[in-house]
């Protein structure tokens, strides 16, 4: 959540023979989702205290415009900087098949990337004239506020429209309703915050100095920036609930292995502690003095993001259900990320405007991270589907087979029918693949075997029935 008002090719790479072994290694860090996993994890944090910063930027002014301030700000821009080329990487290595296959997604990934190396041209630009020169312009503020929150509405549209498509053919699965709600309510308040943004931007002077005033203004009751500010917040709490419903529905079979009080203790914090922080909205709660208001827009700045690490861990959890080099893990992983970023970047404000802007890191993987969900999400829908449909294919084929040796030794047929199964389902995998644009299904060798022995137990118990 925004600060709630009511109280108050850059980095392009070239063939280099010096530079081919850092590319090497590098290359394998693209591919690793746990080194990956710490990037994400040390972005995280630089960006929960860039949130925390902006949010009460109008009290650490001073500091904030002091040497020491300018200094942790270069700081942690340089995490973001290069956390950003990290990810993207990462999230082209993993996409690699599927972009080659199906154009749109290449497409995607594309507009993506060039939208995130221009906030990363921005940004080093910003960076360099605020050391030189001591000010910034407030023109490469509004350029990011549009540019990431123009990609995150784009791309929650699509995947919305995705989700509802998808409900339309299952209309049982009450997850895909819901995250297909989310993502609607996203959109909402994506563009109420960037019309309130751009509004806010065209007050602003052109250009910001360490003297100049930080303040969040609080709009006039009855004013287009009050009416935008509350359908702002009402959209917000709608798309939190409705992707923690979502979730809480995909991880209840894990409250039999944990026990469902702890289970219920887990989900139910986070959603307290978002709910908690609009108190204020509600009167329940108002700070009465300054230091009391700092305290809560401290508290109340990071009351997305214990969400977002719940709906993260959720996902890496059901990765950990599939094969180390399954694809289907690689993505149940890059929406794991991505959710984990995606609410803790939405939390900023670049149109209040300070010096230096603390929250710029923070805004520039909001669209970034969307893209993280949607790819992720997407692939691992398809990739379950093609699991679904192929392992129906074994059990049939493997029926057929079985009564087919069924005159042979048992020991024989178990063996000549795994031969048989495995080299048609490896067949059958590549024809699924091709199909779906490059998307793996996560089948092994051992999930046919599985299936195998299922079948021959069902063929045993029809021959004793018979007999």
């Amino acid at each position: 959540m925004v600060r709630n008002t009511n109280t108050k090719s850059i980095l392009s790479r070239f063939y280099n023979p010096i530079l081919y072994p850092f590319s090497s290694r590098t290359g394998k860090i693209f591919n690793d989702n746990r080194k990956i996993g710490i990037v994400v994890y040390i972005v995280l944090v630089t960006i929960v205290v860039d949130t925390m910063i902006n949010q009460n930027a109008d009290y650490l002014a001073a500091q904030n415009s002091s040497t020491l301030g300018v200094f942790l700000f270069i700081m942690m821009a340089s995490i973001c900087i290069i956390g950003q080329y990290f990810i993207l990487e990462y999230a082209k290595a993993k996409t690699r098949e599927i972009r080659t296959r199906r154009p749109h997604i290449g497409k995607l990934h594309t507009i993506v990337t060039i939208i995130q190396y221009l906030l990363i041209a921005i940004f080093i630009v910003l960076i360099s004239n605020i050391v030189l020169f001591q000010h910034y312009s407030t023109v490469s503020l509004a350029v990011v506020t549009a540019a990431a929150y123009g990609l995150n509405i784009g791309l929650m549209a699509i995947f919305a429209q995705i989700f509802f498509s998808w409900y339309r053919w299952n209309r049982y699965s009450p997850v895909v309703l819901l995250y297909g709600l989310s993502f609607a309510a996203v959109v909402v308040n994506s563009s109420v915050f960037l019309s309130a943004s751009l509004y806010r931007f065209t007050e602003k002077p052109l250009d910001v100095f360490p003297y100049s005033k930080v303040a969040f203004l609080k709009p006039e009751e009855g004013s287009l920036l009050y009416n935008l500010r509350e359908i702002y917040h009402f959209s917000d709490i709608a798309a939190f609930v409705l992707k923690w419903a979502a979730t809480v529905f995909l991880l209840y079979h894990y409250s039999q292995k944990i026990g469902r009080t702890k289970y219920w203790v887990l989900v139910g914090i986070p959603l307290a502690y978002f709910l908690g922080t609009f108190m204020d909205d509600f009167h329940i709660y108002e700070p009465h003095s300054e230091l009391d208001s700092f305290y809560w827009y401290l508290y109340s700045s990071l009351n997305s993001t214990a969400g977002g690490i719940m709906f993260g861990i959720g996902f890496m959890l059901g990765a950990r259900h599939f094969p180390e080099k399954s694809s289907i893990k690689d993505y149940m992983v890059i929406s794991g990320f991505g959710f984990i970023l995606f609410f803790s970047a939405g939390q900023s404000t670049l149109a209040v405007s300070p010096y230096p802007p603390y929250g710029f890191g923070t805004m520039s993987f909001f669209g970034l991270s969307s893209y993280l969900i949607l790819v992720g999400l997407y692939c691992s829908a398809i990739s379950v589907s093609e699991d679904v449909e192929l392992r129906k294919h074994i059990k049939k084929s493997a029926q057929r087979e079985a009564r087919f040796l069924e005159g042979i030794g048992s020991a024989h047929m178990e063996k000549e029918l795994i031969k048989r199964m495995v080299v048609k389902a490896k067949q059958e995998q590549k024809e699924l693949t091709a199909e779906s644009g490059g998307v793996k299904p996560s089948i092994t060798e051992s999930d046919v075997i599985n299936i195998v022995k299922e079948v021959e137990k069902e063929v045993q118990k029809q021959n004793e029935r018979t007999s």
